[in-house]
């Protein structure tokens, strides 16, 4: 082989040993740098990389940012509420009716001597009424006629009196004053002529008012406790001469003396 070809791989061989030598010096220079300042807080002295040498007494305040302003006022920002306030909706309750269509009246007791009564008419039934009593339905006036059916089964005809309210304006209640307690009442609500004809357009149900005073049903006769104690004993064999509290003393005198003797038995006899 050509001795010229040698020397080329030879150097080239020395030129690639010698640049991975100086690439691992430079890894272990790093290494021992590192645990120089780790350790000792100092870097190399001879190290090429560091910095210009700071004077004594320069603390480079010329040098430090300066901070706007704006910047050093602290503004703080309203806390949020932890909690979330959530609305509440009352639930909508429709408002009731004014009429259900219904044709009645009811009457009501309120005390002794006063009623309460409340209808509800139909506009057809009124209608129908009023082009019956033809020419005097514009003359016709609404009462309430009340009656005392004491004792009676009301057919309409057969009430011991009866009275009229008349009704003004759109009334759908009345209070009722009787006067009479301890009596049965009917009412009707209707048109009332000139004449006196009573066109019926609604009738109640009957009512009883209460008594006005305390109640004559009371008592006669009160069982005592002793003749209670009698009829119970009764079955038993006691005889009538002696009371029932003087039978009930002796024989509890009787028990508390077996009690104490029994006692005073167990107390003083010897052990077994």
């Amino acid at each position: 082989m050509n001795k010229k070809i040698l020397k080329e791989i030879f150097l080239l061989l020395i030129e690639v040993i010698k640049a991975f030598c100086e690439m691992l010096w430079k890894r272990i220079k790093g290494f021992f740098c590192l645990v120089w300042d780790r350790f000792f807080g100092v870097t190399d002295i001879s190290s090429p990389d560091r910095g210009e040498e700071q004077e004594w007494g320069d603390t480079g305040e010329d040098t430090w940012p300066v901070a706007s302003e704006g910047s050093l006022v602290r503004t703080e920002e309203p806390q949020s509420q932890g909690k979330r306030e959530e609305a509440v909706h009352a639930p909508i309750i429709p408002e009731p009716p004014e009429d259900y269509g219904d044709n009645r009246m009811v009457l009501i007791v309120r005390d002794p001597e006063c009623l309460f009564a409340y209808w509800e008419l139909r506009k057809d039934v009124l209608g129908n009424i009023l082009n019956a009593l033809g020419s005097m339905a514009h003359s016709a006036k609404m009462v309430l006629r009340v009656y005392d059916v004491t004792d009676v089964i009301f057919n309409g005809n057969n009430a011991h009196t009866y009275f009229d309210i008349e009704l003004t304006g759109k009334m759908r209640s009345w209070y009722i004053h009787t006067g009479k307690p301890n009596r049965s009442f009917c009412a009707d609500i209707g048109f009332l002529t000139p004449n006196g004809t009573f066109r019926l357009i609604a009738r109640s149900n009957p009512v009883k008012t209460p008594p006005a005073g305390v109640s004559e049903v009371v008592d006669e006769t009160w069982m005592s406790i002793e003749a209670l104690y009698e009829e119970m004993h009764a079955t038993e064999g006691f005889g009538s001469s002696e009371s029932v509290r003087e039978k009930t003393h002796k024989g509890w005198q009787e028990i508390l003396k077996e009690g104490v003797s029994s006692f005073e038995t167990s107390r003083v006899s010897p052990p077994v």
